[in-house]
C-alpha cells in the first residue's frame, strides 16, 4: 500500500504540482480559506474531492463520528 501512495505522490508532482507551479508556490505563503469543514475521519470520505475544492479553498477539521458539541 506504502508504494501506491508513494507512486501517486510522484504522479501529482510529475503532473498537478508541476503544470500549476504558481498557484502551489502562492499556497505555500500562507493560507486564508473562507470555509470550516468539520467533518468524520473516516478515510473514505475526501472533503475536497466531494466538494470540488482546490487546496487551500477549506480548512478541514476530521473527528470521530462528526461530532460537534
Amino acid at each position: 500500500m506504502i508504494d501506491h501512495i508513494l507512486e501517486g505522490n510522484k504522479e501529482f508532482i510529475k503532473g498537478d504540482f508541476t503544470e500549476n507551479r504558481d498557484y502551489y508556490r502562492a499556497l505555500a505563503s500562507g493560507q486564508s480559506p473562507t470555509v470550516l469543514w468539520i467533518g468524520c475521519s473516516d478515510s473514505r470520505v475526501a472533503p475536497e474531492r466531494i466538494s470540488g475544492a482546490k487546496s487551500g479553498e477549506i480548512f478541514v477539521h476530521r473527528n470521530i463520528g462528526n461530532i460537534v458539541r
